[in-house]
């Protein structure tokens, strides 16, 4: 493999050329390949930009994408963007977390100073989140209309979604509600066993270690009073 700037070889999972700095793409079939289908005048950039521009890319041209021309910010369509990745980073069977890690400590974006922006079609306050575990991407979301990226965070959730974090965030969450499944069973049994020990009463096989206490207590004291 041969940096794209200055042709010198490279290791396999280097981000940047050792020689002239540049960062090296990660293979996203074809993602240079875009055209444009003009401009949306009912779309506008949350920047200040003007109105954005559709623009096609060859590995997903079913999933049209709008652009800032100027400012080069992104606006999906409301539950298109976890399509987007899928259909232009195509399958991903394992997860390379060297990769994942040295893409977390090298973003092509930082967050700025926090600031919420206006949805590029309703003007409504976006919400901000992060995309993802990891990820490195703060996100922009219209829930009605769809998110807005800043220039080069696509590219980011791009390799992101190659070198594997899609399917890492798929088994976070899944862990996650395993977990809370577990947690609500375990809940769901102490109601039964406190709700059983009620119904037995102070002298069934549920007493609790208060109750003995309470009872060792009120015994001294009606054995001090008859003495």
């Amino acid at each position: 493999m041969n940096c794209p700037g200055c042709s010198a070889p490279l290791t396999a999972g280097d981000l940047h050329c050792s020689y002239c700095g540049s960062r090296v793409d990660v293979d996203l079939q074809g993602w240079a390949r875009a055209g444009s289908d003009g401009y949306r005048p009912d779309l506008c950039c949350p920047e200040g930009h003007g109105p954005l521009e559709t623009i096609r890319i060859a590995a997903a041209a079913d999933l049209p994408l709008d652009r800032c021309p100027v400012c080069l910010g992104m606006f999906v369509e409301r539950g298109a963007l976890e399509q987007l990745l899928s259909q232009a980073v195509g399958p991903v069977w394992e997860i390379d977390t060297p990769l994942l890690n040295r893409l977390a400590e090298n973003p092509r974006s930082r967050p700025g100073s926090l600031r919420y922006r206006r949805c590029p079609a309703c003007c409504e306050m976006m919400n901000r989140s992060l995309f993802g575990r990891r990820s490195g991407v703060i996100v922009d979301r219209c829930c009605s209309h769809g998110t807005w990226l800043d220039a080069g965070e696509l590219r980011q959730l791009l390799e992101w979604t190659r070198a594997g974090g899609g399917l890492r965030h798929q088994e976070r969450e899944t862990e996650a509600r395993e977990a809370e499944e577990r947690q609500r069973r375990r809940d769901a049994a102490e109601r039964a066993a406190l709700a059983a020990s009620g119904a037995s009463g102070a002298d069934g096989p549920w007493r609790t270690g208060l109750e003995d206490d309470l009872l060792a207590v009120l015994g001294r004291l009606l054995w001090g009073e008859r003495r």
